[in-house]
């Protein structure tokens, strides 16, 4: 549309901008005047028009002098220019085109040849233009297959391709978003927004356009979401985040879409055209394997996440293991010995286990062993580590705690767990011993020394429980 073209007069003569002006805007075009050279590159500057209008003869910095400021500017030098003048030298043409005007008209100006120049220099520019976008959008490709080959991280490459095609098209918001199988969630696996973002869930009854995509297998383009019916159940949201238009493409694997691209954008009354939306298709083509591949990663990173679950934790009780609480007091013990912090173990017994086994059976006994694995999770500090030892022993890990310190939590734990109603023993109580240990302490050069004083300590409180019991039965 010729309202959107900006041509820019620099002129010094009133009569000749106001004949050029009549010119441009009898043609349609939007129509910028300058009264002199400096005036002239500071519109330029901040205007960056599609064409400038250059008088060759002007006080103060002369037509030569800005064509050579708008060519030595990186981003202005594409810019054409007809120079004007009243000198028709062959001299003086040739230092203006020279200088870097594309074209030349002497004054007085014709108005059929002023016209037609004009129109061929816009040709050229908007060719020029055509070509730059083109050799972006090569180079995006270009980058995204390099970035979907040479990684193999799947939230990378997803990210950089939203990243990249926000960078080539004037998006608000470009997200990759992949279809669930029973296609009712959608997860934004990427979102040029944050890198952050990975298999964010969305219900996709609240995007009616991918809904859409799904079911026809092909771009939506919405320039208007004011005069679409697609969007109309959810336009008022749109509105309020300040998205005007849509482009949806799917991405297809194997005749089946698993997924689409989204952009969103802001702006009004331009459609999406045509090279933009071939440039998506490339790219969404591009995306299918790594759609694929972000399935597989995730589906493997759960699957590690349980393996490792399983390795560390106690399948009874849900707390950690043997094995890994050995690995933590390795790791604890070797940092107090660097650092010279305390440290110390809590071990605990249920006196009474097996006649809770041979009365109530071992079902209930191992519901007893899972309630005491939580009243232990939640009467410890968040840095102590809770793990079953074996059997019906249990044992703490405190870092950086001394031996008044594990006194005092080995007595909230034990009052904790005598005053607890066990439900499934009828409110009987169970009768814990423990014993305490804490390095450093003369009898402790080792992670076996600190376990075992723990663990003698934890027998002599279990036999002084059964001579109690045994007075009081007396």
């Amino acid at each position: 549309m010729k309202e959107d073209i900006r041509i820019l007069i620099v002129d010094d003569d009133e009569l000749i901008r106001e004949t050029v002006r009549t010119f441009l805007e009898k043609e349609g075009y939007a129509v910028l005047e300058a009264e002199d050279g400096t005036a002239g590159l500071r519109s330029i500057q901040q205007e960056k028009p599609d064409l400038i209008i250059l008088d060759r003869l002007m006080p103060g910095i002369d037509g030569v002098k800005v064509c050579h400021a708008i060519k030595q500017d990186r981003i202005l030098r594409h810019i054409p220019i007809l120079m004007t003048t009243s000198m028709g030298r062959q001299e003086d043409i040739i230092q203006g085109l020279e200088a870097g005007a594309d074209d030349y008209i002497v004054k007085p100006i014709d108005e059929a040849v002023f016209m037609a120049r004009v129109r061929t220099l816009l040709r050229g520019a908007r060719l020029f233009k055509t070509l730059e976008a083109e050799k972006r959008d090569l180079l995006a490709i270009l980058d995204i297959s390099n970035a979907i080959t040479s990684s193999l991280d799947s939230r990378e490459v997803l990210y950089s391709i939203v990243k990249k095609i926000s960078e080539i098209i004037n998006v608000a918001r470009c997200s990759i978003v992949r279809i669930d199988t029973n296609a009712d969630k959608g997860y934004v696996v990427a979102s040029n927004e944050d890198p952050n973002i990975f298999n964010l869930t969305i219900e996709l009854d609240k995007y009616p356009e991918i809904r859409e995509v799904l079911e026809s297998k092909q771009v939506l383009v919405v320039n208007d979401i004011h005069r679409d019916p697609i969007v109309e159940p959810v336009r008022d949201n749109l509105e309020a985040i300040n998205i005007h238009s849509l482009l949806v493409l799917p991405v297809i694997m194997k005749q089946n879409v698993i997924g689409t691209i989204l952009l969103r954008t802001a702006r009004r009354g331009t459609s999406f055209d045509e090279r933009e939306i071939q440039f998506c298709q490339i790219v969404a083509n591009a995306s299918a394997n790594a759609l694929i591949n972000a399935a597989l990663f995730e589906s493997m990173e759960l699957a590690n996440i349980h393996l490792e679950r399983l390795a560390t934790t106690d399948g009874l009780t849900g707390i950690f293991n043997h094995r890994y609480f050995y690995k933590r007091l390795d790791e604890e013990f070797n940092r107090a010995e660097r650092y010279s912090t305390p440290l110390s173990v809590i071990m605990l017994d249920v006196d009474n286990f097996k006649d809770i086994n041979d009365t109530h059976g071992h079902r209930t006994g191992d519901r007893i062993l899972k309630e005491l694995a939580v009243l232990l999770k939640t009467r410890v500090r968040k840095s102590d580590i809770v793990a079953r030892y074996g059997g019906d022993e249990f044992i703490i890990l405190l870092p950086q705690t001394d031996r008044k310190g594990a006194e005092c939590e080995a007595g909230r734990v034990v009052e904790a767990i005598v005053n607890h109603r066990f439900e499934s023993i009828n409110g009987e109580k169970v009768i814990i011993s423990h014993g305490i240990s804490t390095h450093p302490d003369v009898n402790v050069q080792t992670v076996d020394d600190l376990v075992g004083i723990a663990d003698r300590g934890l027998y002599s409180n279990k036999a002084e429980h059964r001579r109690v019991l045994a007075t009081a039965r007396k």
